[in-house]
């Protein structure tokens, strides 16, 4: 034939079938002889269950051993793969957004009304530090208080002697002005010079960067309205959220890798501050919170994140994933007894999953070989073997070959 693959035709029954000799002789059941049937492919043996080296468990119901030659092997691609003992570690992996730290964030209002006279932060996103003044106001509350303080002074200096009440009232006229937060070093000012500021200035309690500003140039002001909002971004915090199942491997207090798309490849390092007590109903998640420190400000509230939570849980034996073919009933891998023999294991593997390994509980040991590429196709040959010896008919499949059809052509 002219194809660029040699194929096998035969007729059965009026049809006529066309298979690739890579399948036809790619495979053949161990039955206990000891030389190739009439027809076999070159460098396919069928040798003797009994000569198994290293079997540790029977082979599972509906398998059969199968053995391929090297250069078989090669054309359908086997690959191998050692059963050995590694760390466990278990990454868990979210995406999150960036907030500010809500310890860190102060609303910034008034404890007096009045008119705003001047705004020295005048814009979002200005830098401020604790202590600068953010804005003035007139405000006549205000004023009447300095002058009630002052009122106070001069009668206890005009009767040094006087009764202790005059002591009170200077004593209650202070404290009315600390707790508007005037400074101490303005109230001595005003005690010392004896005139009363027609402006009260507002100062920063922390410095951090103004995220909100709801007030303007000359507005009434009240001290139910909020001014400012100011965050200190030193850290911030990362919102992120993680399935149900991925709970248990996560504390309070552990490590956390975050990566940012914007600032890539850079990786951040924090730990894990808070885990929700409510899961949400529809996505079956439960938030994560992340603090993350921050001291160049290059993280900023609102961008999005990757997470991800590394979980160490010691060392065992594991295996690449794809070693492992799970039908649903049973988890199967293939081991190498030999350089052409593989042998059907039933395996026990954990629950959850180590990256790209599963963790072997019962059925390899350490040091075995297992077929990590190319399994699939071995398990099918192992199945159609274990259930009437393979593709009848196919020279090398170990099947009938004097069958009703007519011979191959």
């Amino acid at each position: 034939m002219k194809d660029s693959v040699a194929r096998k035709r035969w007729v059965s029954g009026g049809l006529t079938l066309t298979v690739p000799l890579l399948l036809v002789g790619a495979f053949h059941l161990v039955r206990g002889q000891t030389s190739s049937p009439p027809g076999a492919m070159p460098g396919m043996q069928m040798p003797a269950p009994a000569q198994s080296a290293g079997a540790s468990k029977p082979v599972p119901p509906g398998y059969a051993e199968v053995s391929v030659s090297s250069e078989v092997q090669q054309r359908i691609g086997v690959a191998l793969g050692t059963v050995e003992r590694t760390p466990l570690t278990m990454n868990i992996r979210a995406v999150g957004i960036v907030r500010p730290d809500e310890t860190k964030i102060a609303h910034i209002h008034l404890k007096t009304e009045g008119w705003v006279n001047k705004l020295y932060v005048a814009y979002t996103g200005q830098k401020v530090k604790a202590g600068e003044p953010m804005l003035s106001i007139y405000s006549p509350a205000f004023f009447a208080a300095q002058a009630e303080f002052l009122g106070a002074l001069r009668s206890v200096a005009q009767n040094p002697d006087g009764t202790a009440d005059r002591q009170m009232v200077v004593e209650s006229s202070r404290r009315r002005l600390q707790l508007w937060d005037i400074p101490e070093r303005a109230i001595e000012l005003l005690e010392k010079t004896g005139k009363p500021e027609q402006s009260l200035t507002l100062s920063s309690p922390i410095s951090g960067t103004v995220l909100e500003k709801k007030v303007f140039d000359g507005q009434y002001v009240m001290p139910q309205g909020e001014l400012y909002v100011v965050a200190d971004l030193s850290t911030v915090w990362v919102q992120a959220r993680v399935f149900e199942y991925e709970l248990p491997h996560i504390e309070i207090g552990m490590p956390v890798t975050v990566t940012l798309p914007s600032l890539a490849p850079q990786q951040f390092t924090g730990k894990v501050v808070f885990i929700d007590a409510v899961a949400d109903e529809m996505t079956r998640s439960v938030q994560v919170r992340v603090e993350l420190p921050n001291p160049r400000g290059q993280i900023k509230p609102g961008m999005f994140c990757h997470v991800m939570i590394s979980h160490a849980m010691g060392a065992a034996l594991t295996v690449p994933t794809s070693a492992v073919i799970r039908t649903g009933e049973r988890d199967i891998a293939f081991r190498a007894a030999a350089a052409d023999r593989f042998v059907p294991v039933e395996v026990k593997i954990s629950p959850v999953r180590f990256e790209d390994r599963f963790q072997i509980l019962e059925g390899l040991k350490a040091g075995d070989q297992v077929v990590v590429s190319a399994n699939f196709l071995i398990d099918s040959e192992s199945r159609l073997q274990a259930g009437g010896g393979g593709m009848a008919g196919m020279p090398g499949m170990g099947g009938n070959t004097n069958g009703g059809g007519k011979k191959p052509q």
